[in-house]
């Protein structure tokens, strides 16, 4: 049985390096990973922002520690790529 989340996205703080399954928190779209991003950041340092595939999940941003994260960093037209 496959237990993998459905979700698109996930985020860990980049220290960690390799992709936790059970640590990360899951998003369901970039948006929100961003915004969780910014959430993590304070206490947690840089964060690593992954795309969900259906084999390994592939580091998609590194949203670093200095980096102002809001809604308005990630336009619509740059959100039309992503998807």
């Amino acid at each position: 049985m496959n237990n993998r989340p459905t979700t698109q996205w996930a985020v860990q703080p980049a220290a960690w390096f390799k992709f936790d399954p059970d640590g990360v928190v899951y998003c369901a779209d970039i948006e929100t990973a961003y915004r969780v991003a910014g959430q993590l950041m304070e206490r947690e340092g840089d964060q690593m922002i992954w795309k969900m595939t259906s084999g390994e999940p592939i580091r998609w941003v590194r949203v670093y520690a200095d980096e102002q994260v809001s809604g308005v960093v990630v336009t619509d037209q740059e959100l039309s790529h992503l998807k």
